[in-house]
């Protein structure tokens, strides 16, 4: 499912005067759409962290996987 597909389910919340107010999705949307945000936060995530280390030449694959994973639980 696309960003568009999810986009296209979408139903408005309006007031009495026909003003959106609020957006409704289906739950399978949303789980989508809040799997795509979390893909995003871990992209942005994992490329802080390859610029962070982007000097350190001795950092081993082990050192690399801790420095991640201690690098998410502070975010």
């Amino acid at each position: 499912m696309s960003v568009t597909d999810i986009l296209d389910t979408a139903q408005y919340v309006v007031d009495k005067d026909g003003r959106q107010t609020a957006v409704l999705l289906d739950v399978h949307s949303w789980q989508v759409l809040r799997h795509l945000l979390e893909e995003i936060t871990e992209d942005d995530h994992l490329g802080k962290l390859m610029a962070e280390v982007a000097d350190e030449e001795t950092l081993t694959a082990e050192d690399a996987r801790k420095a991640y994973e201690a690098y998410l639980s502070e975010a």
